[in-house]
């Protein structure tokens, strides 16, 4: 009887749980529902207790186990299903009588509800770990795709050496773009740092332009093996902090563009004798000083050898037996590139299937005139390059850049030069009311130019230079990407015997000829466009045909300096908008009375050269003359019954005149000029020549030059009769046999400190005085045996040495 008992139990139990079970789904659904809210309850409690201590392992710089991580997982997707399930019953109960759900609906949200409790009792059973989190392992170093880097062995031996200081925690690498920083960065990551043993991770990232701080964190992230979804930058820049600074590591930035926030990032700043380093590489100098760089590294182009070398090895090896007369024109190619690497590799692959002579030779016409039309050339350098000029920050930069390629390749360029014509384009301003600021503003900006890589220093601080490739990139744009070759028709340097013909210039906006070997202008173009004209520099230009101006009415600057003419053509009050008129050193012995019609002139440049005759009336027109230059040129001032040449009232009536340079004859000129306080004001340089009235002078402390308080050189020259020149107020005099050209250096030595009088005072200059007997009685350290003039030469407009004659030349 019992055996037949515990049959029937062991069928039929099962049917009766079943049934009871399905009777309870059916009529007992809300206590399913109460039963599995409490358990997903208590799973939560669980669940955050386990949170709590995975947050604090991560902020120890460790991860969640894998197992963890999977817990954590299901109990969100479990906590997910329990809404919605709490969600559909209290819907239900809302219903109406008529509308309640079927038996069917019942009993399947019941089966769901108890097989959620039944989940959460099990994830609440399985929540004993015996630890929430592991040390994070990361990959030390990643190899970077790199090629041979010719010539920097120098560079990486100090990039190793500033990585190995302890004093310094960041290195800055800057310089032109395509100079070979990222090939240098590479070449660092794989050669150097793989060879460090103290270095726990080094991590290498190229920001770009366009830079994205989660996408930073994401990267520095992967490599230390740190996951964190759903966490804020803040979060992540925290646990990114607590990470790195528990060991060595090297960071490298490729390409910056401007400051990073270590801060927002994450990184920790290394510390003085921190084995960590951070070091970057930008084209922007000014961007390793806004991130506190202790050590900054120019990348220069290469020098001659090793980027020969570069080119050789991109042209193939076919270069080497080819003729002596492609070599040569291979060199000359290579010399082109500036030493700029990238342009070295495009040029050559480029060459690489020339054979002969004239292929070369057009090759190099193609580089000097329309670089961008040689093959790769558009896309491999002047692209990249273009970058730099589109992150200018202001159009008057970028057109100052532009204006730079208007000289010759390699040519050092004066800055005081390219302001005066920037000035007279009009992109610098004049919201300045001195000269000087005005001034100061242009250097600023070509200080800004060579802080961006686009410039470069020239022949010594007050001169820059252009790069090679970077004239190429601005001629490129200037010309509208090629589309325009003439918009800025630019042949400069290049051994021009003959102007290009007249129908090349219509289109014309700038045009520059200079420094070429143009004899004669015999044509009259057409150029409504124009608003530059640089002809400076063609020695033996002496005719420019009547009418040449007559058909350029927007032309704002005009240089004929270092020419032979004589004369201005007829025509020249046609330019009815120039502002900038330079005959610095040309033939011109009269002015024209209708130069007296540019009513728009700011710059006059009148040195250097035999000027006898100015009609009365031309200087006291030129009522927006801001600048005249006029040493060594005319001096025969009409003040009262002195002098036979242009009234002195004219120049006093120019009242916006801010830089005079002036030439004196006579005693009478000079008291004018020290009793006008405004043009005494605005002298800079001043020539005292063939005054034969002329017996003392006292400098500088006499009331002759109290008001020129801008003054920097006093010239005297062929004065037969000036016997004393007296040295400031403690009446050391100099005799005027002393010597026969002298220079007395007159700055701080010669001026009372306490009470100085002429603080902008450089230089006095002394020659041609033979009369007087000798009176020596100043130290030798004030007296020298040269005589330097500052003003541009034929060439480079930089300070030049001159032997004046006796008789004033």
């Amino acid at each position: 009887m019992e055996f037949v008992a515990s049959i029937i139990d062991t069928v039929f139990r099962p049917l009766k749980d079943y049934f009871a079970r399905t009777v309870g789904y059916v009529m007992s659904c809300g206590d399913y529902i109460d039963l599995m809210i409490h358990e997903m309850s208590e799973l939560k409690s669980k669940r955050d207790d386990v949170q709590r201590m995975v947050d604090a392992s991560e902020r120890q710089g460790m991860e969640a186990t894998s197992q963890v991580t999977w817990w954590l997982e299901r109990v969100s997707i479990l906590e997910g299903r329990v809404e919605a399930i709490t969600v559909d019953f209290q819907e239900r109960q809302e219903l109406p009588p008529e509308q309640a759900p079927g038996v069917k609906a019942t009993y399947l949200l019941s089966k769901m509800a108890d097989e959620a409790r039944a989940e959460a009792v099990d994830l609440k059973d399985k929540a004993e770990f015996q630890k929430v989190a592991d040390e994070l392992v990361q990959l030390r170093f990643e190899e970077m795709p790199s090629a041979p880097v010719l010539g920097r062995d120098a560079l990486l031996q100090e990039l190793d050496t500033c990585v190995r200081d302890g004093d310094v925690g960041i290195v800055g690498i800057y310089g032109i773009a395509g100079v070979g920083k990222t090939a240098l960065l590479n070449k660092f990551n794989n050669d150097f740092l793989i060879n460090s043993p103290d270095i726990n991770v080094a991590i290498y990232i190229e920001v770009g332009k366009d830079y994205n701080l989660d996408d930073i964190q994401r990267i520095i992230g992967d490599r230390l093996g740190v996951s964190w979804e759903n966490r804020t930058p803040k979060e992540r820049a925290g646990v990114l902090y607590r990470v790195l600074s528990k060991m060595n590591f090297v960071l490298l930035l490729d390409d910056v563009w401007e400051p990073l926030n270590f801060r927002m990032l994450g990184i920790p700043v290394p510390k003085h004798s921190s084995k960590s380093k951070i070091v970057l590489t930008t084209r922007i100098e000014d961007v390793c000083d806004r991130m506190d760089v202790r050590r900054k590294l120019k990348m220069e182009c290469l020098p001659w050898e090793p980027a020969w070398e570069l080119f050789r090895e991109k042209v193939g090896d076919h270069l080497m037996t080819a003729s002596p007369e492609i070599r040569l024109q291979a060199q000359a190619l290579a010399t082109k590139c500036g030493g700029l690497p990238l342009a070295l590799i495009t040029v050559g692959r480029a060459m690489a299937s020339k054979r002969t002579a004239k292929e070369w030779k057009h090759a190099i016409t193609v580089l000097k005139i329309a670089p961008w039309q040689l093959l790769g050339m558009e896309l491999d350098v002047l692209e990249p390059l273009k970058k730099s000029y589109d992150n200018l920050p202001s159009d008057k930069l970028r057109l100052c850049l532009l204006y730079c390629s208007l000289f010759p390749e390699e040519f050092s360029i004066s800055k005081d030069w390219i302001i005066g014509y920037c000035i007279g384009e009009g992109f610098i301003d004049d919201l300045y009311t001195e000269m000087d600021e005005i001034y100061n503003k242009g250097h600023d900006l070509l200080g800004d130019l060579k802080i961006a890589s686009l410039l470069e220093k020239g022949e010594d601080e007050d001169h820059i230079k252009m790069h090679p490739m970077v004239r190429a990139m601005a001629l490129w744009i200037a010309s509208d990407f090629g589309e325009k070759e003439t918009k800025w028709l630019v042949r400069a340097g290049v051994g021009l015997k003959e102007a290009p013909g007249a129908e090349k210039w219509s289109d014309a906006e700038r045009i520059s000829f200079m420094r070429n070997n143009i004899l004669e202008l015999y044509e009259k173009p057409e150029c409504p466009l124009l608003k530059t004209l640089m002809l400076q520099g063609n020695p033996g230009l002496d005719k420019i045909c009547d009418g040449f101006f007559q058909f350029m009415p927007s032309l704002r600057v005009l240089d004929l300096s270092h020419t032979s003419i004589s004369e201005l053509p007829s025509g020249i009050s046609s330019l009815v908008q120039l502002q900038y008129l330079d005959l610095y050193n040309t033939n011109i012995r009269s002015l024209p009375r209708e130069l007296g019609s540019l009513a728009t002139l700011r710059f006059l440049l009148l040195s250097h050269m035999p000027l006898e005759m100015i009609p009365g009336g031309v200087i006291c027109s030129l009522t927006m003359l801001q600048v005249l230059y006029m040493d060594l040129s005319y001096g025969d001032w009409k003040v009262g019954a002195s002098g036979n040449g242009v009234e002195f009232q004219e120049l006093e009536n120019l009242r916006r005149l801010k830089a005079l340079d002036i030439t004196i004859q006579s005693p009478e000129a000079l008291e004018r000029l020290s009793r006008s306080y405004r043009l005494a004001g605005s002298t800079r340089n001043i020539l005292i020549k063939t005054c034969s009235s002329m017996t003392k002078i006292e400098l500088p402390t006499s009331h002759l030059w109290k008001n020129m308080t801008n003054l920097k050189r006093v010239w005297i020259a062929s004065c037969s009769n000036l016997a004393e020149v007296i040295i400031d107020g403690s009446k050391e005099t100099v005799g005027s046999n002393a010597l026969p050209r002298a220079i007395l250096q007159a700055r701080a030595e010669l001026v009372d400190e306490e009470q100085p009088i002429l603080p902008t005072l450089h230089d006095i200059i002394l020659q041609g005085l033979h009369k007087s007997k000798m009176q020596r009685q100043v130290a030798e350290n004030k007296l020298r045996e040269r005589l330097e003039l500052s003003h541009p030469s034929p060439t480079s407009k930089s300070c030049i040495s001159m032997a004046w004659q006796s008789s004033g030349g």
